[in-house]
């Protein structure tokens, strides 16, 4: 069942240093941030998915992009990204949002939906992977109550609180009612790094969507993600 009032919110721009115009380049037929919202509208528990990118025109691309694939936009701050994800939860009416990267294309949506289910039962500010880490980079994520965010943000004028959203939960931990989940002890997880962030991040990608475009039944199956990763580190 939908739950309007909790939002999925991924955050993209344009302008990557390591690998320019990362969000709309292809990958196996279909551009990083299209699989990322396909993963997205998986998440059950949630109502609409927004994509929160910048106001400058180098981001209107993506803005369109949005609209095309029938998701919610909102344009904010390129820097301080917690006003953004504010603004975002302000318009669409959410009380608690999923925050969500744009460069995470293989993210499980199953994992989103444990957090989401996690937060409602425990009404907590954040249910996370990250406190302590339990997921390896690009498979992790968080559920923020806008409240809580907001109380944070009125606490600090630090730039990297404001940009990268729920560090200060983390750095004060004893502020914030905070819940974590942990991964399936049969996932080899350790050292895994699925964010696309460079060039070689972006063929490692292609070669594992490719090989799950092969077997549909298991597109968003988490063991075969993490098994063709692995097996992508000893591809010759």
């Amino acid at each position: 069942m939908k739950n309007l009032n909790t939002g999925v919110i991924i955050f993209s721009r344009m302008d990557s240093i390591r690998l320019p115009r990362k969000a709309l380049l292809d990958i196996s037929g279909r551009s990083m941030l299209g699989r990322v919202i396909d993963r997205a509208k998986r998440i059950k528990g949630v109502g609409e998915v927004v994509v929160a990118t910048s106001s400058r025109d180098i981001d209107e691309p993506i803005a369109s992009f949005a609209i095309a694939e029938n998701v919610g936009v909102f344009r904010g701050s390129i820097d301080d990204v917690s006003d953004r994800a504010l603004g975002a939860c302000d318009k669409f009416g959410f009380t608690k949002f999923v925050r969500i990267c744009g460069d995470r294309p293989f993210f499980d949506p199953m994992v989103l939906t444990r957090l989401v289910s996690m937060h409602n039962e425990f009404k907590v500010d954040i249910t996370t992977t990250m406190f302590p880490r339990t997921y390896p980079p690009g498979l992790t994520g968080e559920v923020v109550s806008v409240q809580a965010l907001q109380n944070a943000m009125l606490k600090t004028s630090e730039v990297e609180d404001h940009e990268h959203v729920t560090s200060y939960f983390y750095k004060h931990p004893h502020e914030f009612s905070i819940r974590n989940i942990d991964a399936p002890n049969e996932l080899d997880l350790e050292g895994l790094n699925l964010v696309v962030d460079t060039e070689s991040d972006l063929v490692r990608a292609r070669w594992i969507a490719s090989r799950l475009e092969e077997s549909r039944e298991k597109f968003y199956d988490l063991p075969e993600v993490v098994r063709l990763a692995r097996a992508w580190e000893s591809f010759p």
